[in-house]
């Protein structure tokens, strides 16, 4: 296995039309939503073995997830269907910027480690979750759990710290949790607006001093259409976005992720991996949804060089 990664798998609901918010719109469209989710399917479009392990209600957006997935080539084995939680809905504003959204949320605030994912962990290349999956006091216990055992195994371990207050549910303040993680990862890849909510209004280059001091290794911060920095603790250089065309902004986080990954997957160091993640998200903004159709990344890398 290449891929696993432990967070949300859910429904995303995005604005026919563009409004200033939420309370404006009059429709939305249905759409698979889930950023580790949305990063295994891109991953699995590119022909890499990817799995998810998550929970959904055994209801019809549940049907909708689980056949979406399977369809995709990822792995739904350790997907759990509770008939004790709902599918997680997410209401998105459609959006050239960072979208509004709003989360009704029940299977993602308790997910569930497998029996056996020491032996999954063992399998996979890359170990990835996001802040969905340590937002509550429960989700945080349990993925401390993989996280700490997928360092002792020396696997590539990224975390997206995608933290908005209305998501938390923990105990224990965004702060002080990311300090107890920051230490396991390999990558850790805020946007500027995560970057934002977690701390305050900063320079671009105050956060990733920051974020270096809790014990992070390597540090990709995305600035929307004022392009990205990639510093790994030595080197810091900032880039330029390689997006020519904006429609919709949902997804083009999981679209640089999953450029990401398929560098460091064949070796590429940091900053390589990182210019295959431009060039994966700037692909991803010319079309609506989470997940859009991407040529194979061997061509798209020559098309972009």
């Amino acid at each position: 296995m290449d891929f696993t990664a432990f967070g949300e798998v859910l429904i995303d609901m995005i604005s026919d039309d563009y409004e200033k918010c939420l309370a404006d719109v009059k429709s939305f469209n249905k759409y698979f939503g889930g950023s580790p989710a949305n990063i295994a399917v891109n991953l699995s479009k590119q022909g890499f073995k990817t799995r998810i392990i998550s929970k959904t209600g055994n209801d019809f957006f549940g049907d909708f997830i689980s056949s979406y997935l399977k369809n995709n080539g990822v792995n739904t084995d350790n997907i759990i269907r509770s008939p004790e939680n709902n599918t997680d809905i997410v209401f998105v504003l459609k959006s050239k910027d960072n979208p509004q959204f709003y989360p009704y949320r029940s299977s993602t605030l308790n997910l569930e480690i497998p029996y056996n994912y020491e032996e999954l962990i063992n399998n996979t290349k890359i170990f990835h979750f996001s802040f969905w999956s340590i937002s509550s006091d429960k989700n945080l216990i349990n993925t401390k759990k993989m996280i700490s055992y997928a360092f002792s195994e020396n696997k590539i371990i990224g975390f997206d710290p995608n933290y908005r207050k209305i998501l938390s549910h923990n105990s224990d303040n965004i702060k002080d949790i990311l300090k107890s993680f920051l230490k396991y990862t390999t990558l850790i890849k805020p946007s500027e607006d995560d970057c934002f909510h977690i701390f305050g209004e900063m320079s671009e280059n105050s956060y990733i001093d920051i974020l270096h001091d809790m014990g992070a290794q390597n540090i990709i911060m995305t600035l929307g259409k004022n392009g990205y920095i990639v510093s790994d603790g030595k080197k810091r250089i900032k880039y330029k976005s390689a997006a020519t065309q904006v429609i919709d902004t949902t997804g083009a986080g999981d679209a640089f992720w999953t450029g990401t990954y398929i560098g460091l997957l064949n070796s590429e160091n940091i900053f390589d991996s990182a210019f295959i993640g431009n060039i994966f998200a700037a692909e991803k903004l010319k079309s609506t949804g989470s997940v859009a159709e991407i040529e194979n990344y061997k061509t798209l890398i020559k098309k972009y060089l």
